[in-house]
């Protein structure tokens, strides 16, 4: 028991320790850019010893993978087969307005950027496993799925650097029919509506 009591304390230790450094990551992303954020800055801003920051990751870079990878797995999370293409593209804009902040930092970051790249990656993968192509001679899945993230992240991307001019409602429409529709009717089958989709973890 006391082990276990142990456990949790250390794991809210982790979970409060990464939090802060996020949180000190989009802090400073408001005041200068990605590249002029130093690990000690995130460290003094977050109140937190400089020499924490590496038992919990190896680079700035690896920081914002983690803070990307959050979203995306609260993204992963609330699509679910039975959702219409707008509601499922409804829940994705109201995550990306929680997290508006990071979002926004990652998105305007080069597509090949090492912080960036792993969580594409991830996106990716998860969507081979979500959908079938329709005719891999006409149109291979890669191809298809790469359009798919390429083109709902330039939408993301739009929407959050013209302040979120449009509403998430509109946004969601807009993802929907230009995006998901189109796709899905030229290249990918529509998911299976009993195949149980985790996410990737």
């Amino acid at each position: 028991m006391g082990s276990e009591r142990h456990i949790r304390k250390v794991d809210r230790r982790i979970k409060r320790t990464r939090r802060l450094l996020s949180e000190a990551l989009v802090s400073l992303s408001l005041e200068s850019s990605y590249d002029e954020i130093s690990i000690r800055s995130l460290t003094q801003r977050a109140d937190v010893g400089y020499a924490t920051f590496y038992r919990h990751f190896k680079s700035k870079d690896e920081l914002l993978t983690y803070c990307m990878r959050q979203v995306l797995h609260e993204i992963e999370k609330i699509v679910k087969p039975e959702l219409s293409h707008y509601e499922e593209s409804l829940a994705i804009f109201g995550i990306l307005q929680r997290h508006k902040r990071i979002c926004k930092l990652a998105l305007n970051l080069p597509d090949d950027h090492p912080a960036c790249v792993p969580v594409w990656e991830e996106i990716e993968q998860w969507l081979e496993e979500l959908y079938n192509v329709r005719d891999e001679t006409n149109i291979p899945q890669a191809l298809a799925v790469n359009h798919m993230i390429k083109s709902c992240r330039e939408l993301a991307r739009w929407w959050l650097n013209l302040g979120e001019s449009y509403s998430t409602e509109q946004m969601a429409i807009a993802q929907a029919e230009l995006v998901m529709k189109v796709i899905e009717s030229v290249a990918l089958n529509p998911r299976e509506k009993a195949k149980d989709f985790s996410p990737v973890t």
